[in-house]
């Protein structure tokens, strides 16, 4: 598959871009007491390590780096323990403080074990309004190399700040019925704040079901989460 060579590339390249032309850059460390992705446990409900680097140009093009420590064993010989994001983008404002967006994601999973290529790519499209509610549809046309699609769907709000801390929650729903027979819903419910020297999030999550796959029933079980992220 070239597209996730030619997006690391692309993704490279307008980095370098950004440090050229006065782009805004941002990066930031993070330590999660469990990596949650559409209300499952992508870290086994252990800790997880993660970076990220994001640059965004005037013109609304944005393209960034994404990368965890994860635990996800489908069988004793397929095991996967680290996941890399590559993605670019565009982001335009509307009138009214409405902002579109668009962006493609390749999920590559580096040192995985077994004979199945988890990799896939991944195309969304959202629209948010004052930063305070986002609306995403997401589209897999390939999901894990098998042939087969699938699609998700999700909304989150922020209700109401107070002091450093805005609270919200929101849910979705994942099909991957094409390669499972199955599809689940997610919530999450949480308060992030923001302070001096990092930002920390606390916030519970939960399935409607585990899907084959996707999940066990202890990774689609509830779960409170405490996340630190430091920017630099």
């Amino acid at each position: 598959m070239l597209f996730p060579l030619r997006c690391a590339c692309a993704t490279l390249l307008l980095l370098g871009a950004a440090a050229a032309t006065g782009a805004e850059f941002t990066g930031y460390l993070s330590v999660t007491t469990d990596y949650v992705k559409r209300g499952v446990s992508q870290s086994a409900g252990d800790p997880a390590a993660q970076l990220g680097v994001d640059v965004a140009f005037s013109n609304g093009l944005f393209a960034g780096f994404w990368g965890s420590t994860i635990d996800i064993d489908n069988g004793p010989s397929r095991h996967r323990d680290k996941e890399t994001n590559y993605y670019v983008g565009f982001a335009r404002d509307l009138a009214n403080l409405w902002r579109v967006t668009g962006h493609i994601v390749a999920y590559r999973y580096p040192g995985q074990t077994g004979n199945v290529d988890y990799n896939y790519d991944e195309y969304s499209v959202g629209v948010s309004y004052n930063d305070r509610i986002w609306l995403e549809y997401s589209h897999t046309p390939d999901l894990y190399n098998t042939g087969l699609s699938a699609w998700n769907a999700d909304l989150y709000t922020e209700w109401f700040e107070t002091g450093p801390w805005a609270v919200g929650g929101g849910g979705g729903y994942y099909d991957t019925s094409n390669l499972t027979n199955r599809t689940y819903w997610y919530w999450s419910m949480g308060a992030t704040g923001s302070f001096k020297y990092a930002d920390v999030d606390v916030r519970f999550h939960d399935t409607s079901r585990p899907v084959p796959i996707i999940s066990t029933q202890e990774r689609a079980d509830s779960r409170a989460v405490l996340t630190i992220r430091i920017p630099f």
